[in-house]
């Protein structure tokens, strides 16, 4: 954290503190639609360019997964007292090969239902519940507030759109 802000700390320079909250549902449904929209025209998307990196595939089955999970964590944060969520375990699941054999049609189905259903639940959470925490593990743990978990399901987002579009050759 410098100067108070906090940054992405792999260089896709997303500042959390600056993200407006009225934004992120329809931010999360357009960097999810833009994911979709990718995976289900390009070419080759179960394709990794190297071993260390995961294929655009697997982004967009990992975006999917975490708008899944956060969206369960801010429901147990609104009827728990700061909860500890447990992980979502995104390596291991690619590692495990649950992704495997998984369309691409149907992972860009299953993302805009996610990000629909993400924005959806954000947005009807009063303001004043907005500011209830949950302890978060990423990138260290933290107590993080209602709102500061929904920015984090939009830095997912957009930082991984990135990545499917490295590795479509299309950034």
């Amino acid at each position: 954290m410098a100067n108070g802000t906090e940054r992405c700390e792999e260089g896709c320079a997303f500042v959390w503190d600056v993200i407006d909250p009225n934004e992120i549902g329809n931010r999360i449904r357009n960097g999810a639609a833009d994911i979709a929209h990718l995976i289900a025209v390009g070419s080759a998307t179960d394709v990794r360019l190297s071993q260390e990196v995961w294929s655009p595939l697997e982004y967009a089955g990992h975006v999917r997964d975490v708008l899944f999970n956060l969206r369960d964590r801010l429901v147990v944060a609104l009827n728990e007292d700061n909860p500890l969520c447990k992980a979502l375990f995104g390596t291991p699941r690619i590692e495990l090969g649950l992704y495997r054999g998984d369309s691409s049609a149907l992972v860009a189905q299953e993302l805009q239902t996610a990000a629909s259903l993400f924005a959806r639940t954000w947005e009807r959470i009063p303001e004043d519940l907005r500011s209830r925490t949950m302890v978060y593990g990423y990138p260290r743990l933290n107590d993080r507030s209602l709102t500061w978990v929904a920015a984090q399901a939009l830095h997912e987002v957009e930082h991984h759109l990135e990545d499917v579009k490295a590795g479509l050759g299309t950034s």
